[in-house]
């Protein structure tokens, strides 16, 4: 499944840049830089799956990933 599969599946928001990401009101978590496509879409599991605890803790209202180039970068929305 690509990023923007994962993101879709799981209802997340997809952001091009960490700054638009920001000004969207969103966090940024980790960032991975793969050395590929396969590994672009591994990380992007990775990311998801600790998004997903925080949603499920509470701890975010949104989660959402950001592809930028060849890297991927998890945020998320803190509840108001």
């Amino acid at each position: 499944m690509s990023p923007k599969e994962l993101a879709a599946h799981y209802e997340a928001k997809v952001f091009d840049t960490s700054e638009a990401a920001e000004k969207a009101g969103f966090v940024i978590t980790e960032t991975m830089s793969p050395r590929n496509t396969w590994n672009k879409a591994s990380a992007a599991q990775a990311i998801m799956h600790k998004l997903l605890q925080l949603k499920q803790k509470g701890e975010a209202s949104e989660i959402g990933l950001v592809l930028e180039g060849y890297g991927v970068s998890g945020c998320y929305k803190k509840p108001e």
